[in-house]
């Protein structure tokens, strides 16, 4: 049985090269069972467009979630199983 590696990561500017890069390296420690959470403030949600394609060139599916006090946006991410 392999040990989960569930990442979260807090982005505090979404349209950065920085950001991407963040997403990029949580991306590449990810196993194949593991999940990755992003959370970014609910205003910046419109420019996530590119965190979104991240996800899909490296395989991920990924479903938005709010949160309880509509604060933040969050993004959970799983590598996508192969048939």
């Amino acid at each position: 049985m392999s040990q989960l590696t569930d990442i979260s990561i807090r982005l505090s500017r979404v349209d950065s090269q920085a950001a991407l890069q963040q997403v990029d390296r949580a991306l590449n420690r990810l196993g194949s069972d593991d999940e990755l959470t992003i959370v970014m403030e609910a205003a910046d949600a419109h420019q996530s467009e590119e965190i979104s394609n991240l996800l899909a060139k490296h395989h991920f599916d990924f479903q938005p979630v709010g949160s309880h006090n509509g604060n933040n946006y969050i993004l959970k991410a799983r590598r996508k199983t192969k048939i």
